[in-house]
């Protein structure tokens, strides 16, 4: 048997022994953690609670949010008595990009809130130039370092002014975070090139003893690949503490598809008009539905010089174009669109998309020369001011940031975060061997560039087994010119990255005749529910809601204001002996002077103007809603003073944010609707995607569709509903079963506000697209539909959708939905699986014959 690597054991351990992650964890971060980074943290949470090592590998894709990992693990270390950080990469752009994800409060990329309170306790984020000195009390302090000038200061020793020595980190638990971590590798491999030799001492070795300069210090390594040498992968057996492989980052939606375009020629010309043409018709189609994109192409050369060639050429290019050659290259390419899944499809859809909103040639034309003019254009090659560059290639996103061209070489190979990078073009020939730098580069490019739509997850593809022109806005294109051998290549690599799929067919699944037919097709009814947002109902909070939102900002800890510096010494020093002692004092909020109170609201004026409180809040004015709803017990630190009026209008600040948030939050959420019957009609034929190699099975006579495909487990079930056909037949007059082929009309949302036990459903509201509906009526009774929903699940994600489970459990209890003289009972299985083949077959036959 297979020596378990680190992640497998933690996995199984985690299966009897779940972690929550700490709330100073998740309210001190900007952004939502992701179901798999919610995982990853738990993976390290379970580690350190026996840690075996303290190194530790996070092997996570390319775009899956590691920085974002490293902001809530620094946040756990700090609350473990860490203070010092040391970030390094290999490249200086990957360390002032994350410069900015730490200490930029002004970015929108930046990942800390606003506010990081731990303990009731203000934190600090500073970024210090050296580790010598001591570490301020309430900080974070995070040294920032590519691995060569580490080592520089390191070898310095006390040569020069801010060096660093070994013996000066011996004093003090540092935690070291290692991004694009498969750089540190080059000792461990066996066979070192002249480059990797050179790095030897640099990357590993150095790492390597600064690490281990304090046995309390962590080494924390990122990286989405790991060298496939035996020794390093034998190295990180005990290490590799979460691993989330691309091909499942993508097959899981959080990426762009990707299509190789290839043009019918070798002329560069082409490949400038087909890009620039697709930004504009990104920009539109992004524009009709509601949300901003802007964009961006990159134009990939061999060598700088060529780039600044390539670059001077694109711009005359730009100046000379003509409506003529952008009418005549739309159509050219869009007549040889030949399927929906045709990569030159985009230009069919582009052409239709510009006659329907009467865009003629000439429109589209002086739109692309206003938008790619000079200032709209970057070459990242340039020596000269390379740090404003810096910072508009960390801001592609940003609406004040109008870059829409980037000419590049490698500079931008690895950590470049980009999320609207839709295009990118391969401007020179031959060099065949380069596909498995390109698909890298595509890989790094295909990040999600995220918007929402009702009931989709703002994340990830919503379009993959649809038909529809948004396709183009999940799509990343990289053109090539006409070298079959190249496409061929980038093709396979991509295939083996995970990040296009194998070849594959349409296939067109269509209504049975013989049920279209039948008088229960044209009666019959099933039942779904839906979600809205909390914000889109414009109407008054019911009193259960005010005082929900009360409680979630009640007997709120208020960080210390205005301490003296003494004090604030001594805060974490006696952290530990303050926790065993009563360490805050209490008060009622609204006895603070209303006066002071107001002065906050009008500073935050956007949330606590009247106006905005009236909507939601029965109150006669500002003055009523202070005495209705923030009746809020505060803690005050105890070394607090309310002298001063400023002081006392920080922590009114203070309050009325955090009593906003959780406002916001609430007015963000979703509440579900009741459930309704929907008319079997409205679920018709349906075109997917599969895999070439896939089969089809059409024996089912009682299936909705005139064939299935499908995965094993989901032919198993249909084949044990063949099985138990005759009994079925006994208890049911007409009966049919329908395969959800991700139809939102099929989609359900889990209802439970609060579970048995009287705790909060964290799924609530979540939704569930269930694999297939039995609808039935039964041989004594012809106004019961029996609605029975059932979901095939492998083994390996019960775990994961165990609320799933849970929620079609109490699909039974629910009063009948009564629709036009037809009652609609619902019913729900158990999950259909290998492990629980018993316990399903009785549950179902149990429904088969109940009355």
């Amino acid at each position: 048997m297979d020596k378990q690597n680190l992640s497998t054991k933690l996995a199984n351990a985690l299966e009897y022994n779940d972690i929550e992650i700490p709330e100073y964890i998740t309210q001190n971060l900007s952004k939502t953690l992701r179901d798999y980074q919610v995982k990853a943290l738990k993976y390290y949470l379970l580690q350190r609670q026996k840690p075996s090592t303290n190194h530790l590998m996070f092997n996570m894709a390319t775009g899956s949010g590691k920085t974002l990992i490293m902001a809530a693990l620094m946040l756990e270390c700090y609350k473990s008595g860490y203070r010092n950080f040391v970030f390094f990469a290999p490249y200086n752009n990957i360390v002032e990009k994350t410069k900015s994800n730490f200490c930029d409060e002004r970015s929108e990329k930046y990942l800390f809130s606003r506010e990081i309170i731990i303990n009731g306790e203000q934190i600090k984020i500073k970024m210090v130039n050296s580790l010598i000195q001591n570490s301020e009390n309430g900080t974070i302090n995070i040294y920032f370092s590519t691995i060569s000038t580490l080592f520089n200061r390191l070898k310095e020793g006390g040569e020069r002014e801010n060096s660093l020595t070994l013996q000066d980190l011996c004093d003090k638990k540092i935690v070291f975070l290692a991004d694009e971590a498969h750089h540190l590798n080059a000792e461990t491999k066996q066979k070192l090139n002249k480059s990797e030799e050179e790095d030897k001492q640099n990357w590993e070795g150095v790492t390597k003893k600064a690490f281990k300069a304090n046995e309390e210090n962590l080494l924390l390594e990122f990286s989405a690949t790991i060298p496939k040498f035996e020794s390093v992968l034998e190295k990180y057996s005990d290490k590799i503490v979460y691993e989330y492989a691309l091909k499942q980052f993508h097959n899981e939606g959080f990426s762009k598809k990707i299509y190789l375009l290839k043009y019918n020629g070798l002329e560069i010309e082409e490949r400038f008009l087909g890009s620039v043409i697709l930004n504009i018709y990104r920009m539109l189609l992004a524009q009709q539905q509601g949300f901003f994109l802007k964009p961006v192409i990159l134009y990939k050369s061999r060598f700088e010089a060529q780039s600044k060639e390539n670059e001077r050429l694109f711009r005359e290019f730009i100046t000379n174009l003509n409506a003529n050659e952008v009418g005549e290259f739309i159509d050219t390419y869009a007549n040889l669109s030949k399927s929906d899944d045709d990569e030159s499809v985009l230009f069919f859809e582009a052409r239709e998309f510009f006659k329907s909103r009467n865009l003629t040639n000439e429109a589209i034309c002086t739109m692309i020369k206003e938008l790619f003019s000079a200032p709209y254009i970057i070459n990242v090659n340039d020596k000269t001011a390379e740090e404003q560059r810096q910072i508009l290639l960390n801001s592609l996103e940003s609406r004040d940031n109008e870059i829409r061209a980037i000419f590049a070489v490698d500079k931008l190979n690895e950590g470049w975060d980009v999320l609207n990078l839709f295009d990118i073009v391969r401007l020179n020939k031959g060099a065949i061997k380069d596909t498995t730098k390109e698909a890298q580069l595509i890989g790094r490019g295909a990040r999600y560039y995220p918007f929402a739509m009702q009931d989709c997850d703002e994340f990830r593809r919503k379009f993959d087994t649809q038909r529809t022109p948004l396709k183009a806005l999940e799509i990343l294109t990289y053109h090539a010119a006409s070298e079959n051998e190249f496409i061929s290549r980038l093709n396979s690599e991509l295939v083996n990255m995970g990040l296009k799929a194998k070849k594959s067919k349409n296939i067109i699944l269509r209504v049975r005749k013989k049920i279209m037919q039948s008088e229960f097709y044209k009666e019959a009814y099933f039942a779904t529910n839906t979600r809205y947002k909390v914000s889109s109902q414009n109407s008054l909070f019911a009193d259960e809601i005010v005082r929900r939102i009360i409680s979630k900002s009640d007997y709120m800890e208020i960080p210390l204001f205005n301490a003296k510096g003494v004090e604030q010494e001594n805060l974490i020093k006696d952290e530990r002996k303050e926790e065993s002692t009563p360490s805050h004092s209490e008060m009622k909020f609204r006895d603070f002077p209303q006066s002071i109170i107001l002065k906050a609201m009008n500073i935050l004026h956007k949330t606590y103007n009247f106006a905005t409180l009236s909507k939601n809040f029965d109150v006669q004015s500002r003055r009523d809603f202070i005495a209705k709803c923030l009746n809020l017990t505060i803690k005050l630190h105890p070394r607090q003073t309310l002298n001063e009026l400023h002081t006392r209008l920080k922590i009114a600040l203070f309050v009325l944010e955090k009593f906003g948030e959780n406002l916001n939050k609430y007015l963000d959420s979703y509440k579900v609707g009741s459930w309704r019957a929907k008319a079997l009609e409205t679920i018709g034929d349906k075109e997917i995607t599969r895999d070439e190699n896939s089969e089809e099975f059409s024996g089912y006579e009682w299936f909705y569709f005139d064939k299935f495909v499908g995965t094993a487990l989901e032919k198993d079930f249909l084949d044990f509903v063949e099985s138990k056909k005759e009994l079925i037949n006994k208890h049911f007059a007409q009966w049919l079963i329908v395969r959800n082929e991700r139809f939102s009309e099929l989609a359900i949302y889990d209802d439970r506000e609060f579970l048995a036990n009287g705790e909060e459903n964290k799924n609530y509201a979540d939704r569930f697209e269930p694999d297939f509906y039995f609808l039935g009526k039964r041989v004594r009774d012809n106004r019961i539909i029996m609605q029975c929903i059932i979901e095939p699940k492998g083994e390996k994600w019960q775990d994961d959708d165990k609320w799933k489970e849970e929620f079609l459990a109490t699909l039974f209890s629910k009063k009948p939905i009564e629709h036009k003289g037809i009652s609609i009972k619902l019913q729900g299985m158990p999950f259909f699986s290998d492990n629980k083949r018993d316990e399903f077959r009785e549950k179902f036959e149990g429904f088969v014959k109940s009355l």
